[in-house]
């Protein structure tokens, strides 16, 4: 392309906008400000982190040392136990039926609609945008119309919000794999579902992993969902944590937050580390 005294030119032939060049002053406010910003975004983190190791009854700053204690408060808790494991199994079997259900999903938008996948993709993503308050009161009044199990409803529910984000992550993987060797299969006898197990799934497997630990992520920190359609003895820990709350107020909550972030920094990374972020979040 042709330069011109503004600049090159971009593809479509009109000349670059003029590069922003900012003096060392207003490099360093810039600077300054995005700083504050994060600090004001972190700081209530790096509190509750400080909190969860204050010897202390109160929910503050440790002030006379460094403490296990709430962490073994914690793990000592049969309520808080109990509904952490039932948390992660209810995670673990909605991030799974999520991923599935969003293999097949992604794999007919991206591949057979054509002309109306846009169309396709914002339908499949359509409870993304839908308040999880309402989807939850939907779900209830599902139970009195038609008599099902209230796991099995948390379970769809939990489903339903974790499918947009496992479609989303798996239609970028998709986007990433070359249509000409699922031709080839084709051409060569495979079958629709043989060329789907032996070759996309494999080469879609990063994205199928880091969709299903994001849909892990949604489902582990919901509260609405759960709220309306827990049943007694069976609730799960964003739960357990607000109804302790409503009675009582110690820094073992600040633990049990602090264990719930570093699970999910963990599996952000591991996230990051397959495919990135950025692809599972495209919509």
């Amino acid at each position: 392309m042709a330069e011109t005294p503004a600049g090159t030119r971009l593809a479509s032939g009109l000349p670059a906008p003029p590069r922003l060049e900012l003096g060392p002053l207003q490099r360093f406010g810039a600077g300054l400000a995005v700083t504050l910003i994060y600090l004001f975004l972190l700081a209530p983190i790096v509190i509750v982190v400080a909190a969860s190791f204050n010897p202390d009854q109160a929910n503050a700053l440790p002030r006379s040392g460094l403490s296990l204690r709430w962490y073994r408060e914690f793990a000592a808790s049969d309520g808080f136990v109990s509904a952490f494991k039932f948390s992660l199994q209810l995670g673990l079997v909605a991030a799974l039926a999520a991923t599935a259900i969003g293999l097949v999903t992604a794999y007919g938008i991206v591949r057979f609609l054509g002309r109306r996948r846009a169309l396709g993709q914002a339908l499949a993503l359509m409870p993304m945008m839908i308040p999880h308050i309402l989807i939850s009161l939907s779900l209830l009044l599902l139970i009195t119309q038609i008599s099902l199990p209230e796991a099995g409803v948390l379970l769809i529910g939990h489903v339903m919000i974790c499918l947009p984000f496992t479609i989303a992550g798996i239609i970028a993987s998709l986007e990433g794999v070359d249509h000409q060797l699922e031709l080839a299969a084709w051409t060569l006898g495979a079958s629709r579902l043989r060329i789907l197990w032996e070759i996309t799934i494999p080469l879609v497997a990063p994205g199928l992993v880091s969709s299903m630990l994001f849909a892990f992520i949604v489902s582990f920190g919901d509260v609405y969902i759960s709220l309306f359609l827990s049943s007694p003895g069976k609730t799960t820990l964003p739960i357990e944590i607000f109804t302790y709350m409503l009675w009582d107020s110690s820094p073992v909550v600040a633990a049990i937050t602090t264990v719930q972030m570093a699970m999910i920094i963990v599996l952000g990374l591991a996230i990051e580390r397959l495919v990135g972020l950025r692809k599972v979040m495209r919509l």
